[in-house]
């Protein structure tokens, strides 16, 4: 009975009405008889696990979803619930009967906690991140998959250490940074790629990390190759672009701004257009540092993109940091921002540059059927005449 209590008092909150067609409980409550029997015994023989087995795969399809509650509240931690019975229980639709299976028990397969933890919902994850003990595998899911309240779990969990493997991973999730980038910091999982390439979306007291960062990285790569800072010069084209950033500024054309700063840093669209955003005037300092523009240009920049929202004090900061921030060290975050958009969307990418070839393929195919049809009628009226 205690186990019972300590299973309810765990669960989700769910205020979803009930959907599956055996809510009307067709078995008139039989199934939740035996299992409360067979629960009130820690120990049964071989036939009446067997029997009991029996009894529940005829009978939990047609139980109602409160007696599937109860059922799987009664029996996800016995000792000798079926292995079968275990996994239908994990694996119902209805999130409050899967949850105990998932939290408590200890016998669930590999397999069917992966199967969760990449498909959730977060609710059902939360279960497998509470789990007594997590297999590897299993975690890397989470990281790859979770939300961040189930992320946070993880990292309040003395008996979790995320591998340099799950720090990557995490590291690439702007959703879960910008939410726990602070929590991340604190445990040394972000490192020093993930704090530059997710400089756009990490919470004000981390960019000051992310920058020092950048300039150590800027400083290593200029000890490797000695006279490149130096050798840095201001082509024709960069002169031509700031100009055109700049007139584009003035006449306050923000779409068409985004397009050539794309053009002059290589930036994906999606990250320009982030850029233009009231909240990311750092990020739109580091970008135009690394382009090598002035602090007058700067200036201008700010005051006509983001003048109606922007105080003088924060301006200042702007400038402030736009002279504190090395070309190397902007040249290096831009670099990096780059570097985490082809981490985070190669599937995506990939999966558009089928469908595009797909589509290339089904019209040259048309194309040529509609080819050998009007070659075929020229040749039919050619041999009529």
């Amino acid at each position: 009975m205690r186990q019972t209590q300590h299973f309810s008092q765990s669960l989700p909150n769910s205020a979803s009405p009930d959907k599956s067609a055996s809510a009307k409980g067709d078995d008139r409550g039989v199934l939740l008889a035996a299992s409360e029997l067979f629960a009130g015994r820690t120990r049964h023989d071989v036939e009446e696990k067997r029997i009991f087995l029996e009894l529940a795969s005829n009978f939990l399809p047609k139980t109602s979803l409160p007696d599937r509650r109860r059922i799987a509240n009664l029996l996800a931690a016995h000792p000798e619930i079926p292995d079968d019975l275990l996994t239908q229980l994990a694996s119902d639709e209805d999130e409050l009967t899967a949850y105990p299976a998932l939290r408590y028990s200890p016998r669930l397969s590999v397999d069917l906690l992966l199967k969760v933890s990449e498909a959730g919902p977060d609710s059902l994850r939360k279960a497998v991140a509470n789990r007594p003990s997590l297999r590897e595998s299993v975690i890397t899911t989470l990281c790859e998959h979770a939300g961040a309240p189930v992320i946070r779990i993880l990292l309040d969990r003395e008996d979790v250490t995320l591998t340099q493997a799950h720090q990557a991973k995490l590291s690439c999730r702007s959703d879960i940074v910008a939410t726990l980038g602070l929590e991340l910091a604190g445990q040394d999982a972000l490192n020093p790629d993930g704090l530059m390439g997710q400089f756009l979306h990490l919470p004000a007291p981390l960019k000051s990390k992310a920058i020092a960062a950048a300039e150590m990285t800027s400083l290593v790569k200029q000890a490797q190759t000695p006279g490149s800072a130096t050798d840095r010069r201001t082509d024709t084209a960069r002169l031509k672009l700031r100009d055109a950033l700049v007139s584009e500024a003035l006449f306050q054309q923000r779409s068409r701004f985004a397009d050539l700063l794309g053009q002059g840093l290589g930036l994906p669209q999606t990250t320009c257009d982030l850029l233009m955003h009231d909240d990311q005037a750092e990020g739109l300092t580091v970008a135009l540092k690394a382009l090598g523009m002035s602090a007058s240009e700067v200036t201008t920049v700010m005051i006509r993109m983001l003048g109606e929202n922007l105080s003088l004090e924060r301006l200042r900061g702007l400038l402030r940091l736009h002279r504190t921030l090395s070309q190397g060290a902007a040249e290096v975050l831009v670099g990096q921002w780059i570097l985490h958009d082809q981490v985070a969307q190669p599937v995506s990418a990939q999966l558009d540059s089928q469908y595009q070839e797909g589509s290339r393929r089904d019209a040259a195919t048309t194309d040529g059927q509609q080819f050998g049809f009007v070659q075929a009628e020229t040749t039919r009226k050619s041999n009529r005449s």
